[in-house]
C-alpha cells in the first residue's frame, strides 16, 4: 500500500512571524494527525531552519523548495543538500512549474538534482505537468512523457524509493481551477505507466511510487481526488498556508 501524503508548499509567502506561528500550530496539532497519512511542509528558504527546529520530532517533515545539486561550492544564491542536511532537511521539491516557467529550469537539470538528492539520502519530489495551451492542443501526454523520460530516465533503479512525483497541471495552480478527478486520475495513471517502462522491473518501482496531485487542492475536493486509484496525495499551495485549511485536508 502506498502512503497517502499531504505536502504543503508555502512558496514565497508568510512573514517570519506567520511562518513560525503556523509551524507552532502544526506542532501542537500534529499528534492528532492520522497515522495512515504523511505530512510535509516546504517553507521558503529564509524560514527553513526555524521551521525545522519547531517541527523536529513531530509527525510533520520539512522540505526545501529548491536545491543546487553539488557539495559546498561557489554558487551564489543557492543552497546545497549538505547545508540542508545540517538542519535536518531530507526532502526537496524539484522542477516546480513556477521554476520551469519563470527561471528556465529544465527536466534535464531536474535529472541532475534528483540524482544528487537521492544519492545523498534525500527524497526528491519531482513536479511535472502541462500548460493550458498544451492541454487544449492535445499534447498533455506528450509533455508528460518528455518530462518523465528526461527527468527520471537515467536515474538508477535503486534510487526510486526516494522519489515522489507530483502531477501539477500548470493551468490549475493558484487559479481556483482543478482538474476533474477523472482528468487527474488519467494523468496519474499515464505517469505511472511511463515510469514502469523505464526499467525491466519498472512496474514494481512504479506501483510503489507515491504520485501526488497539485493544483488548487482544498478541503472540498481532496477526498474525491485521493479516492482515485493512482492519486496518493496532494501538493498543496494556498490551503497549506493557514493552519485550519491545512489540517482540514486530513
Amino acid at each position: 500500500m502506498r502512503p497517502k501524503i499531504i505536502a504543503g508548499n508555502w512558496k514565497m509567502n508568510l512573514s517570519e512571524k506567520e511562518a513560525l506561528a503556523l509551524a507552532s500550530g502544526l506542532k501542537e496539532k500534529s499528534s492528532s494527525l492520522p497515522d495512515n497519512k504523511k505530512a510535509v511542509v516546504f517553507p521558503s528558504s529564509i524560514h527553513l531552519a526555524a521551521v525545522a527546529r519547531i517541527l523536529e520530532n513531530s509527525k510533520i517533515a520539512v522540505g526545501a523548495q529548491n536545491i543546487y545539486p553539488a557539495p559546498l561550492t561557489a554558487m551564489t544564491g543557492e543552497t546545497g543538500p549538505d547545508q540542508l542536511s545540517e538542519i535536518g532537511i531530507k526532502f526537496a521539491l524539484v522542477g516546480h512549474s513556477e521554476r520551469r516557467q519563470f527561471l528556465g529550469e529544465t527536466s534535464v537539470f531536474c535529472n541532475q538534482k534528483i540524482s544528487y538528492l537521492t544519492k545523498h539520502g534525500f527524497t526528491a519530489v519531482y513536479c511535472v505537468g502541462e500548460t493550458l495551451a498544451e492541454r487544449e492542443s492535445g499534447n498533455t501526454f506528450e509533455v508528460l512523457k518528455k518530462q518523465i523520460q528526461e527527468g527520471l530516465g537515467s536515474i538508477e533503479s535503486d534510487q526510486f524509493s526516494r522519489i515522489w512525483v507530483a502531477y501539477e497541471p500548470v493551468w490549475a495552480i493558484g487559479t481556483g481551477k482543478v482538474a476533474t478527478p477523472a482528468q487527474a486520475q488519467e494523468a496519474h495513471a499515464f505517469i505511472r505507466k511511463e515510469i514502469s517502462g523505464l526499467f525491466q522491473n519498472g512496474k514494481t518501482i512504479s506501483d510503489a511510487m507515491p504520485i501526488l496531485y497539485g493544483g488548487s487542492v482544498k478541503a472540498d475536493n481532496v477526498k474525491e481526488l485521493l479516492s482515485q486509484s493512482d492519486i496518493d496525495g496532494g501538493l498543496v499551495g494556498g490551503a497549506s498556508q493557514k493552519l485550519e485549511s491545512f489540517l482540514a485536508l486530513f
